[in-house]
Protein backbone atom coordinates (compact mmCIF):
# COMPACT_ATOMS: atom_id res chain seq x y z
CA UNK A 1 0.00 0.00 0.00
CA UNK A 2 2.87 2.37 0.93
CA UNK A 3 4.71 1.56 -2.69
CA UNK A 4 1.33 2.34 -4.66
CA UNK A 5 0.95 5.97 -2.71
CA UNK A 6 4.08 6.41 -3.12
CA UNK A 7 3.63 6.05 -6.80
CA UNK A 8 1.17 8.16 -7.04
CA UNK A 9 2.08 11.38 -9.41
CA UNK A 10 1.61 14.56 -6.75
CA UNK A 11 -1.45 16.41 -7.82
CA UNK A 12 -0.53 19.92 -8.69
CA UNK A 13 -0.63 22.68 -6.48
CA UNK A 14 -3.06 24.61 -7.76
CA UNK A 15 -4.67 22.17 -10.60
CA UNK A 16 -7.74 20.60 -11.08
CA UNK A 17 -7.56 17.36 -9.04
CA UNK A 18 -8.85 14.07 -10.77
CA UNK A 19 -11.41 13.33 -8.56
CA UNK A 20 -13.26 16.58 -9.31
CA UNK A 21 -12.70 16.02 -13.06
CA UNK A 22 -14.55 12.66 -12.52
CA UNK A 23 -17.62 14.26 -11.13
CA UNK A 24 -17.52 16.76 -13.94
CA UNK A 25 -17.69 14.09 -16.13
CA UNK A 26 -20.96 12.63 -14.46
CA UNK A 27 -22.38 16.44 -14.76
CA UNK A 28 -21.27 16.35 -18.39
CA UNK A 29 -23.44 13.16 -19.54
CA UNK A 30 -25.96 14.24 -17.34
CA UNK A 31 -26.42 17.72 -19.32
CA UNK A 32 -26.35 16.40 -21.95
CA UNK A 33 -28.62 13.91 -21.45
CA UNK A 34 -30.88 16.29 -19.93
CA UNK A 35 -30.61 19.05 -22.50
CA UNK A 36 -30.70 17.84 -25.88
CA UNK A 37 -34.04 15.87 -24.60
CA UNK A 38 -35.62 19.10 -23.28
CA UNK A 39 -34.84 21.47 -25.83
CA UNK A 40 -34.74 19.41 -29.32
CA UNK A 41 -38.24 17.38 -28.46
CA UNK A 42 -39.39 19.70 -25.56
CA UNK A 43 -43.06 18.54 -26.69
CA UNK A 44 -42.26 14.96 -25.18
CA UNK A 45 -41.69 16.60 -21.55
CA UNK A 46 -45.64 16.82 -21.03
CA UNK A 47 -45.08 12.44 -20.31
CA UNK A 48 -41.56 11.59 -20.60
CA UNK A 49 -39.91 13.23 -17.88
CA UNK A 50 -40.01 13.64 -13.83
CA UNK A 51 -43.53 15.73 -14.13
CA UNK A 52 -45.55 17.30 -16.79
CA UNK A 53 -44.02 20.28 -18.34
CA UNK A 54 -46.15 21.85 -20.92
CA UNK A 55 -46.45 24.40 -22.75
CA UNK A 56 -43.15 23.10 -24.88
CA UNK A 57 -41.22 26.57 -24.00
CA UNK A 58 -40.84 25.98 -20.36
CA UNK A 59 -39.07 22.78 -21.30
CA UNK A 60 -36.85 24.21 -23.72
CA UNK A 61 -35.89 26.89 -21.52
CA UNK A 62 -35.20 24.32 -18.87
CA UNK A 63 -32.83 22.63 -21.35
CA UNK A 64 -31.51 25.50 -22.48
CA UNK A 65 -29.55 25.62 -19.25
CA UNK A 66 -28.90 21.75 -19.40
CA UNK A 67 -27.22 22.57 -22.49
CA UNK A 68 -25.65 25.21 -21.59
CA UNK A 69 -23.85 23.42 -18.35
CA UNK A 70 -22.73 20.91 -21.39
CA UNK A 71 -20.47 23.82 -21.89
CA UNK A 72 -19.33 24.20 -18.90
CA UNK A 73 -18.27 20.66 -18.06
CA UNK A 74 -16.80 20.04 -21.44
CA UNK A 75 -14.60 22.76 -21.28
CA UNK A 76 -13.53 21.31 -17.67
CA UNK A 77 -12.74 17.75 -18.87
CA UNK A 78 -11.07 18.61 -22.23
CA UNK A 79 -9.37 21.72 -21.73
CA UNK A 80 -8.91 22.53 -18.18
CA UNK A 81 -5.53 22.73 -15.74
CA UNK A 82 -6.43 25.18 -13.07
CA UNK A 83 -9.28 25.24 -10.31
CA UNK A 84 -9.27 28.92 -10.27
CA UNK A 85 -10.59 28.81 -13.78
CA UNK A 86 -13.90 26.70 -12.80
CA UNK A 87 -13.92 28.45 -8.61
CA UNK A 88 -17.07 30.37 -9.10
CA UNK A 89 -19.39 27.34 -10.51
CA UNK A 90 -19.67 25.01 -7.48
CA UNK A 91 -21.09 27.93 -5.29
CA UNK A 92 -23.66 28.52 -8.31
CA UNK A 93 -24.49 24.44 -8.83
CA UNK A 94 -25.24 24.13 -5.44
CA UNK A 95 -27.92 27.10 -5.10
CA UNK A 96 -29.43 25.10 -8.13
CA UNK A 97 -29.57 21.97 -6.85
CA UNK A 98 -30.67 23.22 -3.52
CA UNK A 99 -33.78 25.29 -4.89
CA UNK A 100 -34.65 22.33 -7.68
CA UNK A 101 -34.55 19.47 -4.65
CA UNK A 102 -36.82 22.50 -2.36
CA UNK A 103 -39.16 22.96 -5.40
CA UNK A 104 -39.41 18.92 -5.65
CA UNK A 105 -40.42 18.40 -2.22
CA UNK A 106 -42.59 21.43 -2.28
CA UNK A 107 -44.48 20.45 -5.24
CA UNK A 108 -43.91 16.70 -4.65
CA UNK A 109 -47.38 15.52 -5.73
CA UNK A 110 -46.72 17.00 -9.48
CA UNK A 111 -44.06 14.08 -10.09
CA UNK A 112 -44.24 11.16 -11.07
CA UNK A 113 -42.82 8.77 -8.32
CA UNK A 114 -43.19 5.76 -10.01
CA UNK A 115 -41.24 6.62 -12.85
CA UNK A 116 -37.05 5.76 -12.58
CA UNK A 117 -36.35 9.04 -13.70
CA UNK A 118 -38.07 10.79 -11.19
CA UNK A 119 -35.84 9.20 -8.60
CA UNK A 120 -32.56 10.02 -10.49
CA UNK A 121 -33.77 13.67 -10.34
CA UNK A 122 -34.23 13.91 -6.78
CA UNK A 123 -30.94 11.74 -6.18
CA UNK A 124 -28.72 14.27 -7.96
CA UNK A 125 -30.19 17.36 -6.84
CA UNK A 126 -30.05 15.38 -3.23
CA UNK A 127 -26.46 14.54 -3.47
CA UNK A 128 -24.81 17.35 -5.50
CA UNK A 129 -24.18 19.98 -3.08
CA UNK A 130 -22.55 17.17 -0.66
CA UNK A 131 -20.22 15.90 -3.44
CA UNK A 132 -19.25 19.46 -4.41
CA UNK A 133 -18.80 20.90 -0.61
CA UNK A 134 -16.06 17.38 -0.24
CA UNK A 135 -14.47 18.92 -3.81
CA UNK A 136 -14.61 22.33 -2.56
CA UNK A 137 -12.26 21.34 0.35
CA UNK A 138 -10.25 19.39 -1.32
CA UNK A 139 -9.24 21.33 -4.04
CA UNK A 140 -9.01 24.64 -1.91
CA UNK A 141 -6.48 22.83 0.29
CA UNK A 142 -4.18 22.38 -2.34
CA UNK A 143 -5.38 25.58 -3.80
CA UNK A 144 -2.35 28.60 -4.56
CA UNK A 145 -2.44 31.44 -2.73
CA UNK A 146 -4.76 34.48 -4.83
CA UNK A 147 -3.34 36.06 -7.02
CA UNK A 148 -3.74 40.02 -7.44
CA UNK A 149 -6.59 41.37 -9.63
CA UNK A 150 -6.00 42.24 -13.34
CA UNK A 151 -7.29 46.10 -13.10
CA UNK A 152 -8.27 45.20 -17.32
CA UNK A 153 -11.48 42.93 -15.34
CA UNK A 154 -12.69 46.17 -13.09
CA UNK A 155 -15.38 46.87 -15.82
CA UNK A 156 -16.81 43.19 -16.27
CA UNK A 157 -16.89 42.70 -12.37
CA UNK A 158 -18.65 45.88 -12.05
CA UNK A 159 -21.39 45.07 -14.64
CA UNK A 160 -21.73 41.23 -13.20
CA UNK A 161 -22.19 42.92 -9.69
CA UNK A 162 -25.01 44.96 -11.36
CA UNK A 163 -26.78 42.02 -13.65
CA UNK A 164 -26.13 39.67 -10.81
CA UNK A 165 -27.83 41.33 -8.36
CA UNK A 166 -31.00 41.37 -11.02
CA UNK A 167 -30.82 37.96 -11.70
CA UNK A 168 -31.01 36.61 -8.35
CA UNK A 169 -33.96 39.16 -7.72
CA UNK A 170 -35.84 38.00 -10.83
CA UNK A 171 -34.69 34.53 -9.50
CA UNK A 172 -36.30 35.26 -5.81
CA UNK A 173 -39.36 36.60 -7.11
CA UNK A 174 -40.00 33.48 -9.35
CA UNK A 175 -39.24 31.24 -6.16
CA UNK A 176 -40.94 33.02 -3.28
CA UNK A 177 -43.71 34.53 -5.22
CA UNK A 178 -44.17 32.08 -8.07
CA UNK A 179 -48.02 33.36 -8.58
CA UNK A 180 -46.77 37.12 -8.50
CA UNK A 181 -43.54 36.14 -10.78
CA UNK A 182 -45.81 34.08 -13.59
CA UNK A 183 -47.64 37.24 -13.90
CA UNK A 184 -45.09 39.32 -15.08
CA UNK A 185 -43.31 35.92 -17.14
CA UNK A 186 -43.73 36.06 -20.76
CA UNK A 187 -44.98 32.43 -20.96
CA UNK A 188 -47.42 30.43 -18.59
CA UNK A 189 -45.77 29.17 -15.69
CA UNK A 190 -47.49 27.01 -13.00
CA UNK A 191 -46.14 27.21 -8.99
CA UNK A 192 -43.31 24.71 -9.73
CA UNK A 193 -42.41 25.62 -13.26
CA UNK A 194 -41.70 29.44 -11.56
CA UNK A 195 -39.70 27.95 -9.03
CA UNK A 196 -37.95 25.72 -11.45
CA UNK A 197 -37.11 28.37 -13.55
CA UNK A 198 -36.06 30.55 -10.51
CA UNK A 199 -33.56 27.98 -9.59
CA UNK A 200 -31.70 29.10 -13.10
CA UNK A 201 -32.02 32.49 -12.74
CA UNK A 202 -30.61 31.93 -9.16
CA UNK A 203 -28.11 30.07 -10.21
CA UNK A 204 -26.94 32.43 -12.63
CA UNK A 205 -26.88 35.73 -10.28
CA UNK A 206 -25.18 33.90 -7.89
CA UNK A 207 -22.26 32.98 -10.87
CA UNK A 208 -22.45 36.44 -11.96
CA UNK A 209 -21.75 37.56 -8.14
CA UNK A 210 -18.94 34.90 -7.80
CA UNK A 211 -17.26 36.70 -10.57
CA UNK A 212 -17.76 39.91 -9.49
CA UNK A 213 -15.67 39.23 -6.03
CA UNK A 214 -13.63 36.63 -7.20
CA UNK A 215 -12.37 36.86 -10.45
CA UNK A 216 -8.21 37.56 -10.61
CA UNK A 217 -6.77 37.01 -14.12
CA UNK A 218 -8.29 36.39 -17.77
CA UNK A 219 -8.36 32.46 -17.71
CA UNK A 220 -10.68 32.49 -14.64
CA UNK A 221 -13.50 34.57 -16.86
CA UNK A 222 -13.76 32.20 -19.79
CA UNK A 223 -15.55 29.05 -18.54
CA UNK A 224 -17.98 31.27 -16.61
CA UNK A 225 -18.93 33.73 -19.19
CA UNK A 226 -18.32 30.98 -21.93
CA UNK A 227 -21.42 29.00 -20.07
CA UNK A 228 -22.99 32.27 -19.82
CA UNK A 229 -23.42 33.32 -23.32
CA UNK A 230 -24.66 29.69 -24.70
CA UNK A 231 -27.15 30.18 -21.87
CA UNK A 232 -28.43 33.70 -23.02
CA UNK A 233 -28.37 32.34 -26.50
CA UNK A 234 -30.23 29.78 -26.45
CA UNK A 235 -32.89 31.40 -24.51
CA UNK A 236 -33.28 34.27 -26.84
CA UNK A 237 -33.87 31.27 -29.20
CA UNK A 238 -36.95 30.14 -27.26
CA UNK A 239 -38.53 33.56 -29.15
CA UNK A 240 -37.96 32.07 -32.14
CA UNK A 241 -38.80 28.47 -31.90
CA UNK A 242 -41.67 28.68 -29.78
CA UNK A 243 -43.71 32.02 -30.53
CA UNK A 244 -46.73 30.00 -30.20
CA UNK A 245 -46.34 29.77 -26.40
CA UNK A 246 -45.99 33.16 -25.68
CA UNK A 247 -48.71 34.92 -24.03
CA UNK A 248 -47.65 38.31 -23.20
CA UNK A 249 -45.67 39.91 -25.82
CA UNK A 250 -45.74 42.96 -24.42
CA UNK A 251 -43.57 45.17 -21.87
CA UNK A 252 -42.81 41.47 -20.25
CA UNK A 253 -41.28 40.08 -23.59
CA UNK A 254 -39.64 43.22 -24.01
CA UNK A 255 -37.84 43.54 -20.41
CA UNK A 256 -37.06 39.22 -20.62
CA UNK A 257 -35.72 39.91 -24.31
CA UNK A 258 -33.40 42.71 -23.59
CA UNK A 259 -32.37 41.31 -19.53
CA UNK A 260 -31.15 37.67 -22.17
CA UNK A 261 -29.30 40.85 -24.87
CA UNK A 262 -27.59 42.51 -21.62
CA UNK A 263 -26.06 38.80 -20.29
CA UNK A 264 -24.98 38.31 -24.36
CA UNK A 265 -23.30 41.31 -23.91
CA UNK A 266 -21.38 41.08 -20.61
CA UNK A 267 -20.50 37.46 -21.59
CA UNK A 268 -19.04 38.90 -25.43
CA UNK A 269 -17.59 41.42 -23.31
CA UNK A 270 -15.54 39.29 -21.18
CA UNK A 271 -14.76 36.90 -23.19
CA UNK A 272 -13.41 39.30 -25.76
CA UNK A 273 -10.84 40.82 -23.51
CA UNK A 274 -10.13 37.35 -21.68
CA UNK A 275 -9.16 35.25 -24.69
CA UNK A 276 -6.36 37.62 -26.32
CA UNK A 277 -4.86 38.74 -22.94
CA UNK A 278 -4.29 35.03 -22.87
CA UNK A 279 -2.90 34.50 -25.56
CA UNK A 280 -0.25 37.08 -24.86
CA UNK A 281 0.25 35.82 -21.84
CA UNK A 282 0.38 32.45 -22.58
CA UNK A 283 -2.10 31.61 -20.07
CA UNK A 284 -4.09 28.15 -19.98
CA UNK A 285 -7.56 27.18 -18.69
Amino acid sequence: MTTLAASRPPVERGGLQSVSRAGVVLLLVLAVANGAFLYLVPARAAGEYAWAIDPPICAAFLGAGYLAGTVATALVVFGTRWWRSLRVLPPALAVLSVTLLAATLIHSDRFRWDYAPTWIWVAVYAGVPFALAYLWWEQERAALPEPPADPRLSGVRTASAMLGGLALAVGALLFVLPAAGADLWPWPLTPLLARATGAWYLMVGTALLGCAVSLRRPHEAVIPYATLLAWSGLLLGLVVLHGDDLTRTGAPLVAWVLGQVALVGLSAWALAGALPTMRRNYETL
